[in-house]
């Protein structure tokens, strides 16, 4: 079954990007207090995003290189790159608003704030197009929605609390 591998991969874009949304906000979340400009807040938003992907590919890698026993191909690693870049998700609305709070559009504090409730409803969003996606009523993927914002902003609220 040679589409198995591909869907399987694609299967797992929407964990990394719950992962991507849950971190970045933690660290917009407990850092908030403590960024005053513009450049700071985006080189926190880009250096946890990019720390996070490094993370997830090596450890990606090993894992797959350990289940297959061999140096994984081309294609492969193509598709290893792919199933990651979704954790990067959650750093395109903080480096729009906080670029926007940078030429004096918005206070930065708002940029930050909206980021924040953006990524809570990117949370909502997950839960609600997966649970789409496995033919479940509108009920059912609202209350999926919820459920993944509730659980999200926990594990936000425990990263917050025990990480910083």
């Amino acid at each position: 079954m040679p589409d198995a591998e591909p869907e399987e991969h694609r299967s797992e874009r929407s964990s990394h990007a719950i992962y991507g949304l849950i971190i970045i906000t933690s660290a917009l979340v407990a850092d908030r207090e403590h960024v005053d400009d513009p450049l700071t807040a985006l080189l926190l938003v880009w250096g946890a995003g990019i720390v996070l992907l490094l993370a997830h590919l090596y450890s990606a890698f090993v894992g797959e290189t350990g289940t297959k026993g061999r140096w994984l191909s081309h294609t492969e690693r193509h598709l290893l790159i792919a199933d990651n870049v979704p954790v990067l998700w959650s750093i395109v609305v903080p480096t729009l608003l906080i670029s926007l709070a940078g030429i004096g559009l918005i206070e930065l504090g708002a940029a930050i704030d909206v980021s924040i409730v953006a990524a809570v409803a990117g949370l909502f969003a997950v839960g609600v197009i997966q649970s789409r996606k496995s033919g479940a009523p509108v009920a059912t993927q609202v209350g999926i929605g919820v459920i993944g914002v509730i659980v999200g902003v926990i594990v936000i609220a425990l990263e917050v609390a025990l990480g910083h």
